[in-house]
C-alpha cells in the first residue's frame, strides 16, 4: 500500500518544474493595431490588465496564459476616438467591461518561441485565436522575484469579429482593411509554491 507520504512526494516532484507567475499590471500592456481611412492607422493600448502565466518545463506544451484588459482603459491618444472604440459601436464597455484572452494548449517551436492556441472573448464573444509568442525568463536582482516577459502578436479578422463589424460611414472612418493586429507585452512576477505540512 502507498503511504500518503510517498504520494505527496512524487506529487511535489511532478510539480518541480511547474511555476506560476503573476502579471505585473504596472509594467505590462495589451494593444491593438488598425489601419484607418483617417490616417496612416491608429494603436490603442488596454492600460488596465491583470492574469497569469504557467510554464511547465518538463512538458512546455502545457503552458497556459491568462490575459485581461479592462475595456474601458483603451487608451488611443484620441479622446473622441477613445469614447466610440469604447461605446456600444465598437467595444461596448459599459456592458461587457472585459477583454480577455486564455490559451488552451500552447505549441513549442524551440527555446522561448512558442504558439499559443486559444480563444478570445470580446464583448461578450469568444471567437478561437492564435497567438505567436515568446517568452524571456530573468531575475530582478540578486534577491528579487523572479520575472519573465511575454511578446506575443496576433491578428484578427473584423469580418469574423461581431463587435467589430460595424456598418455604415462611422466604422469607415475609423478603420481600412480587415485586419486588427493584436499585442500582447506582459511581465510577470514568480509566485511562490504555498507550503503544506501534514
Amino acid at each position: 500500500m502507498t503511504s500518503g507520504t510517498g504520494t505527496r512526494s512524487r506529487a511535489m516532484e511532478r510539480a518541480a518544474g511547474v511555476a506560476t507567475y503573476l502579471i505585473d499590471p504596472d509594467d505590462s500592456s495589451v494593444s491593438l493595431h488598425a489601419r484607418s481611412l483617417a490616417s496612416a492607422g491608429f494603436r490603442g493600448v488596454f492600460r488596465h490588465v491583470a492574469g497569469t502565466l504557467t510554464l511547465d518545463r518538463e512538458r512546455p506544451e502545457r503552458t497556459a496564459f491568462a490575459v485581461y484588459a479592462t475595456a474601458s482603459s483603451l487608451d488611443t491618444g484620441s479622446e473622441e476616438r477613445d469614447a466610440r472604440m469604447c461605446g456600444a459601436a465598437f467595444l461596448d464597455a459599459g456592458r461587457h467591461p472585459l477583454v480577455s484572452f486564455w490559451s488552451s494548449s500552447a505549441e513549442v517551436h524551440h527555446a522561448g518561441l512558442f504558439r499559443l492556441v486559444g480563444n478570445l472573448s470580446l464583448r461578450g464573444i469568444t471567437q478561437p485565436l492564435i497567438v505567436d509568442a515568446v517568452h524571456h525568463e530573468r531575475a530582478h536582482g540578486p534577491q528579487g522575484p523572479e520575472l519573465v516577459t511575454v511578446a506575443g502578436r496576433s491578428v484578427l479578422k473584423r469580418s469574423e469579429w461581431s463587435p467589430l463589424r460595424t456598418a455604415g460611414v462611422e466604422a469607415g472612418a475609423w478603420f481600412a482593411g480587415d485586419d486588427v493586429e493584436l499585442f500582447f507585452d506582459v511581465c510577470a512576477v514568480k509566485q511562490e509554491p504555498i507550503g503544506w505540512r501534514p
